[in-house]
């Protein structure tokens, strides 16, 4: 689940195109159970994310049950409109709010 998480900000780290866009913030905090990280970009992305096992007692690792919280934010450099994204996944599955404006 960390390494789809990692996958994620650098697939949208990818999508800015442009050289002159800086990382103005980074910072991670991965623990056992649990993780948190935050990327912040020159152009206006950010990324947001933490997740944690909610049942860290369940002997069997396949039965471990991954709740994970986060947003990203992005300006389409084509139209300007500023895409947010919030959104939680755990076992109800991946549960996004987009908004545009």
């Amino acid at each position: 689940m960390k390494l789809l998480a990692l996958l994620a900000a650098v697939a949208l780290i990818g999508y800015v195109s442009s050289a002159d866009v800086t990382v103005t913030r980074s910072d991670s905090d991965i623990q056992e159970n649990s993780f948190t990280y935050n990327l912040e970009l020159s152009d206006g992305t950010s990324i947001s994310q933490s997740g944690k096992v909610t049942n860290p007692n369940e002997p069997d690792p396949e039965k471990k049950i991954f709740a994970v919280q986060g947003s990203y934010k992005y300006t389409d450099p084509a139209s300007g409109v500023v895409s947010s994204v919030t959104y939680t996944a755990d076992e109800n599955g991946f549960q996004p709010v987009v908004t545009r404006r």
